[in-house]
């Protein structure tokens, strides 16, 4: 008999049936090794491999087993720290001074030594980046942008940093209101620049804006001149991205990925209303000078994203800002990587991330160690502490009514007034891919139920009604099931297959239930640079009696 690609498909459909739970491995992901002391994107330095540190105000952070353990050291003076020059093995910083100036601080004896600051500029220049070294090192840059909103460039040396220069500045458009949006972003133009060299000699910036996606822009002299900056391949609003090269050439981005609630209109556009993006931070990697990319995988979930407390918890201790944007990277001897993320004392965390795992091609989910690996936020009414809404789950983890050996997570929208909606959802992050398959189980609670399912390629609300339109497919399960089904079996166990190419000319998505063809193939919605690497199941919240769907496991693979 002759075995095609639909009978591979009906048959796996009927294994899974049987009532295959796909294992959940946590081999190679990343974890927390420490807390850094003050909001990351500046302070981690590598000394040597038995001594990496990370700096705060009055004291540093030391490693002497790559990362694992840490000690806290005491210094007058948490700002002399920088990146060790590989032409005189000294070390350099810009930093921030008092009435805008800018001060350019080098080590005479190494980083615990002696250390010398210049004023360099009163350009206003803030959150200036770690240093890069360029051209073998006989260069060395500094991303800066400045508190007069005139964009960002980048300060420049080529003696070892005892004199600088400054680039031309670049900007990004001002968010405008209008379609989904009722009010107006926080506009801040072009900020947080991150930089990295190409092969070819090129740099390569890319910027933080109040638009949907970073901005980029090219400098083809060393960072003297750069480019009209434009939109990037990459989603992000008003967060930091962090370009870092490894040691063998290949380019690791780590940004949010992620795409706030649409905009209220009682917002004047001075200053962000609120965060509602700053949940999750991802990683990405490139083999080819970012011409293409592999990962788009979520580095760490805020753990108190469900919080009820989330906007005021643990009071104004440093930055109050409760996300866990803004990051640092280095690298290890072995190839580890060590990253520093998060700004608020109790969010920001020292993670070990390891290069492999942005390789991985498949990842499953039962529920075992509950909604770690979820977004389910819904958000109270009400802008708290900075910035923040406080929060409440939209889904729970419950016993399987049918199955008591094992859990299924339970979505579910509800009546309440507190709420900005009564809608529901639940967002589930795998690896990247422009040909892939996502099955889950899954179980309409009656006929009420009438859950949304959309593939995406980045993070948005699980209550964001506005992503459906924004998805590469999207699919009403209810609708799905009616097809195939009548009676009873609607709200019997079901699994659904979701198969897509988004390789081809004419992209599509394949839908399966329970192993049959359901003659229903989804037309592509959104085009992708980056692949698909994102469920979203949402309840629409008409439905306001705890009723909606339970989801006994989940897995995803990718070509």
């Amino acid at each position: 008999m002759k075995i095609n690609k639909l009978h591979i498909l009906n048959l796996l459909g009927l294994i899974l049936l049987i009532g295959c739970r796909p294992d959940k491995s946590n081999d190679g992901e990343p974890f927390v090794v420490g807390s850094p002391p003050q909001n990351a994107y500046t302070g981690l330095v590598k000394v040597n491999n038995n001594d990496v540190r990370h700096y705060g105000k009055s004291c540093f952070i030391q490693s002497k087993d790559q990362g694992i353990s840490w000690d806290t050291i005491t210094v007058e003076d948490g700002r002399l720290y920088g990146k060790c020059s590989p032409i005189s093995g000294e070390y350099l910083r810009l930093m921030s001074g008092p009435k805008q100036s800018v001060i350019a601080l080098r080590s005479e004896g190494g980083i615990d030594g002696k250390w010398h600051q210049t004023k360099i500029d009163d350009n206003g220049a803030i959150m200036i980046k770690p240093l890069i070294y360029i051209r073998q090192g006989t260069r060395v840059i500094a991303g800066f942008h400045t508190v007069h909103r005139n964009g960002c460039g980048v300060y420049y040396s080529d003696n070892d940093g005892l004199s600088w220069k400054k680039s031309n500045q670049v900007n990004a458009p001002a968010h405008q209101p209008g379609g989904i949006h009722q009010g107006t972003r926080w506009n801040h133009g072009a900020v947080e620049p991150s930089i990295v060299e190409l092969s070819d000699g090129r740099l390569w910036m890319l910027i933080r804006t109040a638009q949907d996606e970073l901005y980029e822009s090219f400098s083809d002299n060393g960072g003297e001149t750069w480019s009209e900056a434009k939109p990037s391949r990459f989603y992000g609003t008003i967060t930091m991205p962090t370009l870092f090269k490894l040691s063998d050439g290949r380019i690791l981005l780590l940004w949010c990925n992620t795409t706030p609630l649409p905009e209220m209109g009682y917002h004047n556009g001075y200053w962000e209303d609120v965060f509602t993006n700053r949940d999750a931070i991802h990683a990405a990697i490139s083999n080819d000078d970012g011409q293409t990319w592999q990962g788009f995988r979520e580095l760490y979930l805020n753990p108190l994203r469900n919080d009820s407390l989330m906007a005021t918890r643990y009071g104004k201790m440093g930055s109050n800002d409760r996300s866990v944007q803004q990051s640092e990277c280095i690298e290890l001897d072995n190839g580890d990587l060590l990253v520093a993320l998060g700004q608020h004392p109790k969010f920001r965390v020292m993670l070990k991330l390891y290069p492999d795992w942005l390789y991985e091609k498949q990842r499953s989910d039962n529920f075992e160690n509950g909604l770690k690996n979820w977004s389910v936020q819904k958000y109270i009414k009400g802008i708290e502490g900075h910035c923040a809404y406080n929060r409440k789950p939209g889904a729970e983890i419950m016993v399987n009514p049918d199955d008591a050996n094992n859990n299924v997570m339970h979505i579910y929208s509800e009546a309440d007034t507190t709420l900005l909606t009564n809608s529901s959802g639940g967002v589930f992050n795998f690896p990247a891919g422009n040909k892939g398959e996502l099955s889950f189980r899954f179980k309409l609670e009656d006929e009420h139920s009438r859950p949304l399912v959309s593939l995406h390629d980045r993070w948005f609300n699980p209550t964001d009604s506005i992503a459906v339109n924004t998805a590469m497919f999207h699919l009403d399960l209810k609708i799905c099931i009616s097809k195939v089904y009548k009676g009873e079996k609607k709200h019997a166990w079901h699994i659904l297959q979701l198969v897509w190419n988004l390789e081809n000319s004419n992209s599509t998505c394949r839908v399966l239930l329970n192993g049959l063809d359901v003659n229903q193939t989804l037309p592509l919605i959104n085009h992708s640079k980056n692949g698909i690497s994102y469920v979203h199941f949402y309840l629409p919240n008409e439905n306001s009696n705890r009723n909606g769907i339970l989801i006994d496991w989940i897995n995803s693979k990718v070509e």
